[in-house]
């Protein structure tokens, strides 16, 4: 990556709102799981491993930042929906298993989706 591309990048980052940042999360996760199912099918075990690690890292990204003083039972909820999608992610990566990434993606897209709309809305 080139070092305008990262300044940008940052830049981005520093920039938008917690629910954009939230959404970009998704959509990464949501994007190296997809490319690593790619990867399955091409059987490109390197690239296989490098998505997946990507999404993990996302997802528990995601998981460790939740608020449990805010909202103890909504992070309970996500808490075990995340530990669900990297459950899966293991055993995608374990397995190369396309139908366990799937799963993930199917779990994710909601929550996706929510975010997107709160995104839109204008929601900080």
């Amino acid at each position: 990556m080139s070092f305008a591309v990262a300044q940008y990048q940052n830049a981005r980052v520093d920039t938008i709102s917690p629910v954009q940042l939230v959404v970009a999360l998704y959509d990464g996760a949501l994007r190296f799981l997809r490319t690593a199912a790619l990867a399955i099918d091409d059987n490109d075990v390197a690239a296989k491993g490098v998505a997946l690690n990507k999404a993990h890292a996302i997802i528990t990204e995601l998981m460790v930042t939740l608020d449990n003083e805010q909202a103890p039972e909504l992070c309970a909820q996500l808490e075990a929906l995340y530990s669900f999608v990297l459950d899966r992610i293991a055993k995608a990566n374990a397995d190369r298993n396309i139908e366990m990434i799937d799963e993930a993606v199917r779990a994710l897209l909601p929550l996706r989706d929510a975010w997107g709309q709160l995104a839109r809305a204008g929601r900080p």
